[in-house]
Formats: C-alpha cells, structure tokens, sequence
C-alpha cells in the first residue's frame, strides 16, 4: 500500500507490466514471483499485493497491455502485398525485447489455461479474422483459386515465421533482423507459390 502523504505513483501500473512481462518473457510462469518482480520494478511487494491482489491477476493484466499488436486492417491491395506486411509484423514482434511473451505464453495456456487462456483467446480470435479476410478478399478478387484454405496459408506464413525464429541461434539473431525484409519475402513467396497466386499485376 502507498506509505501515507505519498501521493499515487502515475508510472506503477506501467512500470510494473513492463517489468512482469520482461520477467515472465525470461523465466515463464514457473519462475514468476512477486520477490523477483518487486526487485526488477523498484517497488515493495505490499504494493503490487495491495494494486493486484495475486501474481495471476497480475499476469493476466500485463498479457492484456503487452501482446503483440495485431495486423492492422487497411484497404486491400494484393495478397502479396498484405501478407508482406502481416509476416513483417509478426516477425518483428519476436525480435523485439519481449519476443518470447507470446510465444510462451501460447504454450503455457495449454498447461494453465485457466490463467493464460482467456488473455489470449480474444487476441487471437481477432488475429484470425483480420488474417482470413485478407485472403479471403484475395480469393474474391481472382488472385488464389477458389476453395483455397485461408487457415494454411496464414498458418504456412506463421508457422514458418515461428520455425525459423526458434530454430536460430542466439548468436545469429543480428543476421536474422538484418535480412527482414529478405526473409519476409522469401517465406511469402514461397507461399504464394504453393497454393497457385496469380499477380494481378501480371
């Protein structure tokens, strides 16, 4: 609890997200206690017991603010186009210092999915809508044969994505993010070509 005539902390609930998420990206669930987390956002453990009452509410709370952003929903242009700038996004959330949150948090919401699995469910549910209605707009617009799978094509780009990022080492993550922009078209091309896209501007 706030020490009396200490006015309110504006930055806490921000600072201590940042800080939980950054613990819970390092050590997962298993690791996550309010002693490491008191020590890493400078503040007492009263405080985030007082604010938070648990480390599950705590946790939950922190998913909500620091997932992934999704793709955003723009006017259409070509498939290859969008799913150019979808596949860079998702890479670019694994790159980036939290990177490991989310991936860790989709497998431990199979072991705890009373914690994990309602924080991330609506995150991924929009995920696919926005994901299935770029290529179902594909699909509309003649550029993938009709009955094509929305769900393979964005879990091939995914999936990928998510394969080469795990499967690379530490060491060789610089390289990673410098070919961006490569890897991102060699895995949507790669794709596209898989399941018969026609350019429409060709």
């Amino acid at each position: 609890m706030t020490a009396r005539g200490r006015p309110p902390d504006p930055d806490l609930e921000t600072r201590v997200h940042a800080a939980a998420l950054e613990l819970y990206g390092e050590v997962g669930w298993a690791g996550f206690s309010f002693d490491a987390l008191a020590r890493r956002a400078h503040v007492g453990k009263a405080t985030l017991y007082g604010k938070w009452g648990s480390k599950e509410k705590l946790i939950v709370a922190a998913l909500a603010t620091g997932l992934p952003r999704h793709p955003e929903e723009r006017a259409a242009g070509t498939l290859r186009a969008d799913l150019l700038r979808m596949a860079g996004e998702i890479l670019d959330s694994y790159l980036e210092p939290r990177g490991l949150v989310y991936l860790r948090a989709q497998i431990e919401a199979r072991v705890y999915p009373e914690l994990f699995g309602q924080a991330l469910e609506s995150f991924q549910r929009e995920r696919i809508r926005i994901g299935r209605a770029i290529v179902v707009g594909a699909i509309d617009r003649g550029e993938l044969p009709a009955g094509t799978s929305p769900a393979l094509v964005l879990d091939a780009v995914a999936g990928i994505l998510t394969n080469r990022f795990l499967s690379t080492p530490i060491s060789q993550m610089p390289a990673l993010a410098a070919r961006r922009n490569v890897l991102v078209e060699e895995i949507v091309d790669f794709v596209l070509s898989a399941v018969h896209y026609r350019d429409p501007g060709s």
